[in-house]
């Protein structure tokens, strides 16, 4: 899929003329639904934007397209599926790419749920706290600056001294 969560300019052209294509089709839509009678199924068609001065990384549009998706939204339904009863609930921070309105539309046309994440809560996943000791060993034993060298020569040390619990 791609490399990294960065994008080339081409692939930054092409979200821009998918969100145009989309903005199109939501009116279309409107305009096909009403001339037949029927509720319009794009209540606010919006052409959707990103923010121009990001400096890269994952922002809402990369993470419904390589994240949501082709993954999150088809492995949640499959989950509904495998296991019928239960309540399946989506799981997610409040980072901005996951909180953006944009995806409330297609999550809610999936009928699936999310759960609502107060702001500023703990963690809820046990790992961001080894996270946490990890980076502060780190720091004791190399500094306040961390290169990715010095990272691993550290880490391949603890790995050697300690026998691997797998």
């Amino acid at each position: 899929m791609y490399a990294s969560p960065y994008e080339k300019p081409a692939q930054r052209r092409q979200a821009s003329v998918v969100l145009q294509q989309e903005y199109e089709h939501e009116v279309a839509e409107n305009i096909r639904a009403t001339g037949l009678g029927l509720p319009v199924p794009f209540s606010e068609p919006e052409l959707k934007v990103r923010k121009v001065d990001r400096k890269g990384g994952i922002d809402w549009y990369i993470y419904r397209e390589r994240i949501l998706n082709p993954h999150l939204y088809p492995f949640t339904q499959q989950a509904i599926l495998d296991f019928p009863g239960r309540n399946i609930i989506i799981m997610e921070d409040n980072a901005p790419a996951h909180i953006h309105h944009y995806h409330n539309i297609p999550r809610e046309r999936l009928g699936l749920n999310k759960l609502v994440w107060p702001v500023n809560s703990p963690d809820l996943n046990p790992i961001e706290t080894i996270w946490t000791e990890l980076k502060d060993k780190l720091r004791d034993q190399i500094g306040p600056r961390m290169t990715a060298r010095d990272i691993r020569r550290v880490l391949e040390q603890v790995s050697l001294a300690s026998p691997s619990p797998f």
